[in-house]
């Protein structure tokens, strides 16, 4: 799929759903990937996000892509489609937090057994509310090791829907 390294502020404009102009960039469909930057708690040389470019250089958000790296590159180049992994959600917009609130609801009316450490059971939790967890976890864990976070507070802001032992 052809490639545009663009600004991780623009690439987080973009996934958060804002209306983002790039400048002198063809039309068409282009999978985003951020410039290698040293800003704090930006993601630097990552594919982001599959976009479509109209005629006036306004990108709309097709589908937000699992993270890999993806060196910075000055002009329009190919990433092998075989890398690329739509995510089944934005993890930045609103289904995110949908997610979210069915688990944080389940688990508010859940009267079941508990594990050790008083996590519900992941056998105990439907596929319905549990997959979608599982996945933004994966998703941010993927997504992280892109992050510029010398002191590692980003990632303690990111707190996995899950508990490590509730994944089996």
């Amino acid at each position: 799929m052809q490639t545009l390294s663009i600004s991780p502020q623009n690439l987080l404009t973009i996934l958060i759903g804002q209306q983002t102009i790039l400048s002198h960039a063809p039309s068409g469909q282009f999978l985003l990937a951020t410039h290698k930057h040293a800003q704090l708690n930006l993601p630097s040389e990552m594919a982001g996000c599959i976009v479509y470019i109209d005629d006036q250089s306004q990108a709309t958000l097709v589908a937000l892509v699992h993270p890999f790296h993806v060196a910075q590159h000055d002009s329009i180049f190919d990433t092998d489609d075989r890398r690329i992994h739509r995510e089944p959600y934005n993890w930045f917009g609103p289904q995110a937090l949908v997610i979210e609130k069915k688990l944080n609801d389940f688990s508010k009316t859940y009267d079941g057994p508990l594990t050790e450490d008083g996590a519900i059971p992941r056998n105990y939790i439907p596929d319905n509310i549990a997959q979608p967890a599982l996945l933004s976890d994966e998703y941010w864990n993927s997504y992280l090791p892109f992050v510029n976070d010398p002191t590692g507070s980003f990632a303690q802001q990111v707190q996995p829907l899950f508990k490590h032992n509730q994944n089996s």
